[in-house]
């Protein structure tokens, strides 16, 4: 566990801090009755984050065995801080309690966790985050396999890249509000480069602007670059860097927090449910799943509670 996302979290762990921090975010959001809002959620609000805290601080001393169980649980808390800035009547209903996500039943033979697919359930955490965080709506019953939402994950790419000898993610340029795509990109898009403006002012909104010696030059939204929201704009933590997908139908369009969820979710249930598979590719390393999964491990211990901590801080 990194100490400086959480040491920026910890900056919440008062009741006269998350007051004033809550009043403002309700105030900013035209709701009713900020102050009232702001008052009953404070310590709930401070409770979530110093839970998610535990449930971190366990993990990084935890085995691999049942790290990613207490990762879930963290990241489920962590979410929760979050949504109570979006949504202070959280929890208003019992059915936004359960996870929203279910995972299909696994077949003991041939198995391939890269293969696996979760679903997003009507009702739950999963649905009541990408509504009430990003305005994400129309995803229920949607299915997701393992290594479409692991290919999103940039920290994930020299995996991908070692195990298939290939190229998920190209590189793009972000300086202000402009983000530069090299003209090497839309090859891999069988497009022209008129087509290929087109095409992601479409299906990204973002505005093309013009064409700069080898790149091709995009405004996008101010919620488009950040790397805790944007739905397309893949963010490597480690190397400080850009993506996006190489191919056109790769685009997930889902902030990376939601594919974090989605991810660690599956891991879970396996270590807590499929203790057969779980050990003999821990301890016996039969596939390239394991490399796959540990360092998503390692990936999302320290980087969601960044994402988290960003999320917070935007409105500060």
């Amino acid at each position: 566990m990194r100490d400086l996302e959480w040491k920026e979290l910890s900056l919440f762990y008062s009741v006269e801090s998350s007051q004033k921090f809550l009043n403002k975010v309700y105030t900013e959001r035209g709701m009713e009755e900020p102050k009232r809002y702001a008052f009953k959620n404070s310590e709930r609000f401070i409770f979530f984050i110093k839970h998610a805290e535990s449930f971190y601080k366990q993990a990084s001393l935890s085995p691999l065995e049942i790290k990613p169980i207490l990762l879930f649980y963290g990241m489920s808390q962590l979410l929760k801080a979050c949504l109570l800035t979006t949504d202070p009547s959280y929890p208003s209903h019992a059915s936004v309690l359960a996870h929203g996500v279910t995972a299909r039943k696994r077949k003991k033979q041939n198995y391939s966790f890269r293969d696996d697919e979760v679903k997003v359930q009507r009702n739950g955490l999963c649905i009541h985050v990408m509504k009430h965080l990003f305005g994400i709506a129309g995803l229920e019953e949607e299915r997701y396999t393992m290594k479409k939402l692991l290919t999103a994950i940039p920290e994930l790419h020299a995996v991908f890249h070692f195990q298939e000898k290939k190229n998920w993610l190209t590189k793009v340029e972000l300086k202000d509000n402009l983000i530069s795509v090299p003209e090497h990109a839309v090859i891999h898009y069988n497009m022209s480069d008129t087509r290929f403006a087109e095409y992601i002012s479409h299906h990204l909104n973002w505005s093309f602007v013009r064409k700069d010696h080898k790149n091709l030059v995009f405004e996008a939204a101010p919620i488009d670059r950040e790397p805790w929201s944007s739905p397309n704009l893949l963010f490597h933590l480690e190397n400080n860097q850009y993506y996006i997908p190489s191919q056109r139908d790769h685009f997930l369009h889902l902030p990376e927090m939601i594919i974090h969820y989605l991810v660690l979710y599956n891991v879970g249930m396996i270590a807590r449910y499929e203790t057969e598979w779980w050990y003999e590719l821990l301890t016996q390393h039969v596939s390239d799943d394991y490399v796959m999964i540990r360092r998503f491990l390692e990936v999302t211990e320290r980087k969601f509670p960044y994402y988290a901590s960003n999320f917070l801080k935007q409105y500060l």
